[in-house]
C-alpha cells in the first residue's frame, strides 16, 4: 500500500474503533507499521497528529451525540472520557463552548422549531432540490449580511446561466445550483467577493466549451483572473501556493460530497478516499474546522 492508502485504512480502523480506548502503538500495529515511523507518516500526510485526530474524531460525534439528545455524562462515557470534567475540557477547547450550553440551547431552540445547532460545527445547508432561482435570491442575501458588494452580482450571474446552459447534475437539478450552492459556501467561509464570484465558475474549463477570452470579455478583471488560475490548479500538488484557488476547490468538493448519493458506489467510495487523502490536509492547512469537520464526516462513512 503506499501512504495514502495505509492512511485511509488508518482512519477506517480509528472510526470503527472510536468508542474504544485507542493508542497510537495499536493503530500502528493495525497498518503494520512501527509508532515511530507511522505518527511521523501521519502528521506528514495529515497535518495532525494521530492522537489529536482521534480526540477530534470523538469531540466531534461527540457533539452530533449531544443534539440528538443524549445526556452529556453517557456520551463522555460512550465516547471513552474517563471523568465528566475531561470531557468538557477537550469539548470546549476544540468549539469554545461547553457541552452543556449547546444541550440547553438546542433543546430551546427544539422547542421553538428554530435553526439547526448542527451550525456550530457544520456550514448552513440549502434545501437539495432548491431552484435557482431561489439560491440567487439567497445568495445575494447572505453577500448582504456579510457586507460583500453586490453590484457585479447579476451580471456574473447572468454569465454563469450562458456558460452553463441545460447542463444536469446527477440528481436531475440543474448544473448551476452547484455553482450558487459552491458561491454561499464561499460567503460562509469568509471569502472576498471575486472569490465568491469566481465559485460559480469552479469547473468552467471542465464542464463547458467556454473560451478563456469569454471570461476576460464577461466577467471582472479580477474575477477572470481568479478562474484563469484554476485551470492550471491541482489542489494535491499545489496546496496553498493559492490559496484563492485552494478555498474554492474546497468549497466545491464540499459542496459534491453533500450530494455523493446521487452517484455509483464505486464513484462514491473513489471519492471519498480522494477527500481524506487529498482534500483534508489542505483543509488543515487552511484552518477551517468547519470544512475539517463536514468532510470528514461525509466521506467517512463510504470507506468504513
Amino acid at each position: 500500500m503506499d501512504k495514502k492508502e495505509i492512511i485511509t485504512e488508518s482512519l477506517v480502523y480509528i472510526e470503527k474503533n472510536l468508542k474504544q480506548k485507542i493508542s497510537i502503538e495499536e493503530i500502528a500495529d493495525y497498518v503494520g507499521y512501527s509508532k515511530f515511523y507511522f505518527s511521523r507518516m501521519f502528521k506528514q500526510e495529515m497535518n495532525i497528529s494521530i492522537m489529536e485526530y482521534v480526540k477530534e474524531r470523538k469531540v466531534i460525534c461527540a457533539l452530533e451525540s449531544i443534539l440528538q439528545g443524549n445526556k452529556i455524562l453517557d456520551v463522555a462515557i460512550e465516547y471513552g472520557w474517563e471523568s465528566h470534567s475531561g470531557f468538557i475540557k477537550a469539548f470546549k477547547s476544540y468549539y469554545g463552548f461547553s457541552p452543556s450550553l449547546l444541550y440547553a440551547m438546542n433543546l430551546e431552540i427544539i422547542n421553538l422549531r428554530g435553526r439547526n445547532m448542527r451550525n456550530y460545527a457544520f456550514y448552513e445547508k440549502t434545501d437539495e432540490h432548491m431552484s435557482k432561482e431561489d439560491l440567487f435570491k439567497l445568495l445575494e442575501r447572505k453577500m448582504t449580511e456579510n457586507k460583500l458588494d453586490t453590484t457585479e452580482l447579476g451580471t456574473v450571474y447572468n454569465f454563469c446561466q450562458k456558460s452553463y446552459a441545460n447542463k444536469k447534475r446527477y440528481s436531475g437539478d440543474e448544473y448551476i445550483t452547484h455553482l450558487l450552492n459552491v458561491s454561499l459556501l464561499l460567503v460562509q467561509i469568509g471569502s472576498e467577493v471575486n472569490v465568491v464570484y469566481a465559485g460559480m465558475f469552479c469547473d468552467v474549463f471542465r464542464k463547458t466549451d467556454v473560451l478563456i477570452d469569454d471570461i476576460k470579455k464577461y466577467l471582472p478583471k479580477d474575477v477572470a483572473q481568479i478562474i484563469i488560475r484554476l485551470r492550471g490548479y491541482d489542489i494535491e500538488k499545489d496546496g496553498l501556493k493559492d490559496e484563492e484557488c485552494a478555498v474554492i476547490k474546497m468549497a466545491e468538493r464540499l459542496h459534491n460530497m453533500r450530494t455523493i448519493e446521487y452517484m455509483e458506489e464505486s464513484e462514491k467510495k473513489r471519492r471519498a478516499k480522494e477527500t481524506i487523502s487529498i482534500f483534508m490536509p489542505v483543509a488543515r492547512k487552511l484552518k477551517n474546522e468547519k470544512v475539517i469537520n463536514e468532510l470528514n464526516n461525509l466521506s467517512i462513512k463510504y470507506v468504513v
